[in-house]
């Protein structure tokens, strides 16, 4: 019982690190919180006796602050990170392996670290969906409520980013297609 009330509250604290980082605008904080709530996150997994998901989740921190690190010196990570993080996340899942459910804590990094090394950001946020939607599912059946809140809360954060980001660009380009006719009817008129 002690071991499922540690787990609520670190995945609440997640929870709470997560919803207030979203609100902050200095992207190093936004990083510092994000961290730190990770941490909290896989400790959530721990306490619930979810191995693969809790190390996976403090392999995915590291994972993060490297990322972090390229992306700050503007270069693009190699490949071999992401074939390195992945063997890491099998491993790991091989190691503590003990229900069927383990494998979408073993895939879930996988397609996060794909994710990752993807230019686009709509892609980005597209491939972090069905994670998203399997780490809700995988919490609720380890009963870590709060994580899986915390998830949920990502998720819906990430479609409403996609629909957000859609709107702009749609608008975007209406107002470019709206100057380009307007511009190309006054060369027909001096024709």
């Amino acid at each position: 019982m002690a071991e499922f009330i540690i787990s609520q509250v670190m995945g609440g604290i997640a929870l709470i690190l997560v919803v207030i980082s979203v609100f902050l605008k200095n992207k190093t904080h936004f990083f510092l919180f994000q961290t730190i709530a990770n941490i909290f996150y896989a400790l959530s997994f721990v306490f619930a006796d979810a191995m693969v998901a809790g190390i996976n989740s403090f392999i995915s921190c590291i994972r993060v602050v490297i990322l972090f690190f390229y992306e700050k010196m503007e270069k693009q990570p190699p490949l071999y990170l992401l074939v390195v993080f992945s063997a890491i996340y099998l491993t790991i899942g091989a190691v503590f392996y003990t229900d069927a459910y383990d494998f979408i804590t073993m895939i879930t990094p996988i397609v996060f670290t794909i994710a990752m090394f993807m230019k686009n950001m709509q892609l980005v946020r597209i491939l972090m969906i069905p994670p998203n939607i399997l780490l809700v599912l995988f919490a609720i059946l380890h009963q870590v409520y709060t994580t899986a809140i915390l998830d949920a809360f990502e998720t819906c954060s990430i479609v409403v980013a996609i629909i957000s980001f859609a709107i702009t660009n749609k608008k975007q380009r209406s107002t470019v297609e709206i100057s380009d006719n307007s511009g190309g009817g006054e060369e027909d008129n001096k024709n």
